[in-house]
């Protein structure tokens, strides 16, 4: 089967557009015949690296407030909803050191798959994702573009498609950089190829998890969200949106126990009412009984 919307990158600063101009190829299934050439495989010589020299971090964080949101929402919406059990690193921001490399490149979201934090956190070392200690890459890296300088579809491409890894979105939601505002590309055979979307969204079958954009309202905010979802296309929720989830369901059931108790008590009340009625005809009943007795009575002793 092919693709025949499928975008093969010639040259890295082409990968997404070059002067508003895109260059199309297929995408066949063949490419992903041969894994070991579309993803990363063994890493290279590992060199000594004094750690402690490293900035790990620059404390100059300047962001916008939708950025802010998004980059909050990717990671805790898996780390609250995905169903995996092995371990995984999702997170924003943080940066990644490639093999022998003293310079990192911080992307905005990415999923390393089966590795765990080191037990001793605080050791620069272990404070950014040195591939040298991982001894790989993140399976998925996630760049949202909130303006034209940031080189999303240039320099970073670059850097990405070198240190093997195998997914690279780009989520341009005003569509500053990309003719379309959700690009998904995949490695293969060391060149990312664009791959096709159904609806703005795709399954990484590998991953077990796929990606979405949903308009909608997150944390007071309406907008284009860029949102992990099952096989189903179901966006993983974060931990605040199941706990309103919740929360309105336990509205809606205690409504229901409500409606239904009054309903219970509305008819206890007309079963009151009626034993009312009932007590009072039978009491008046009883009563003209009584008055025709006397009566009877009286006719029989005048005679």
């Amino acid at each position: 089967m092919e693709y025949t919307y499928e975008m093969r990158a010639d040259s890295l600063d082409n990968v997404c557009m070059n002067d508003n101009i895109l260059q199309y190829d297929t995408y066949k299934d063949s490419d992903d015949a041969d894994e070991s050439n579309s993803h990363f495989t063994t890493p290279p010589e590992l060199k000594e690296i004094d750690y402690d020299s490293l900035i790990t971090e620059d404390d100059t964080p300047v962001d916008n407030f939708y950025c802010e949101k998004q980059l909050r929402l990717l990671p805790g919406s898996l780390q609250t909803s995905w169903d995996r059990k092995e371990p995984y690193i999702a997170v924003a921001d943080v940066g990644i050191y490639d093999f022998n490399s003293l310079t990192p490149i911080v992307p905005d979201v990415f999923l390393s798959l089966d590795v765990q934090y080191a037990s001793d956190i605080w050791l620069k070392k272990n404070r950014c994702y040195m591939m040298n200690i991982f001894k790989k890459p993140p399976e998925l890296v996630i760049e949202i573009v909130s303006n034209k300088v940031g080189g999303e579809n240039t320099s970073k491409v670059t850097k990405y498609q070198k240190m093997g890894v195998k997914y690279y979105v780009i989520f341009d939601p005003l569509a500053h950089i990309l003719p379309s505002t959700f690009c998904v590309y995949k490695l293969v055979k060391g060149s990312y190829v664009l791959m096709p979307l159904t609806n703005k969204q795709i399954w990484f079958n590998d991953l077990n998890v796929g990606l979405r954009v949903v308009h909608g309202d997150y944390e007071q905010m309406t907008a284009d969200w860029l949102r992990w979802c099952d096989a189903s296309g179901n966006i993983l929720l974060t931990g605040l949106e199941k706990s309103e989830i919740e929360k309105q369901r336990a509205d809606e059931e205690k409504q229901r126990a409500d409606e239904e108790k009054q309903r219970a008590d509305d008819e206890k009340q007309r079963a009151d009412d009626e034993k009312r009625r009932a007590d009072a005809l039978a009491h008046e009943l009883a009563k003209l009984k009584a008055e025709l007795s006397n009566k009877d009575n009286k006719i029989l002793v005048d005679q």
